[in-house]
């Protein structure tokens, strides 16, 4: 009886949590921490991925997380990251892109290549393109 009530109790969490993106941390350092605001890609008027900036152990990495509602929507998709880093606080437009990973094989998730840019003012960049005709992409709010 008891065993029912939390299985039941799981799946309801399931429908009132559905998506729910979970935070890893960057290969390699333990200790860094999100910093900044998630932003969100969104497919069909749906979240599909979470796109979040880490730092820690001297470096900043971006962080794209595919949704598990959308990995079970059979669509293919291909996944690209970077860290975006600004010219100045006021800039609105990145001027470069530092760190930049891909993968075409339907990821769970995506790190970018640890960048050294905790001086400068940078934002996660992620992209999700959906089977090979759509490109959808977010920056996370700008840390200086």
């Amino acid at each position: 009886m008891k065993r029912g009530i939390i299985a039941v109790a799981v799946v309801l969490l399931g429908f009132v949590f559905p998506g729910v993106a979970n935070a890893e941390t960057p290969p390699g350092c333990s200790s860094a921490a999100q910093i900044g605001s998630t932003a969100y890609i969104k497919f069909q008027g749906d979240n599909i991925a979470s796109v979040k900036q880490f730092a820690g152990c001297g470096s900043n990495w971006s962080y794209v997380y595919m949704w598990e509602s959308f990995r079970n929507s059979g669509h293919h998709w291909i996944t690209e990251t970077a860290v975006a880093v600004y010219s100045s606080a006021t800039d609105t437009t990145p001027n470069d892109h530092k760190g930049g990973k891909s993968n075409p094989y339907d990821p769970k998730e995506l790190w970018s290549k640890p960048t050294d840019t905790l001086d400068k003012c940078t934002a996660a960049w992620g992209s999700v393109s959906v089977a090979q005709d759509y490109t959808y992409f977010k920056y996370t709010g700008k840390r200086c």
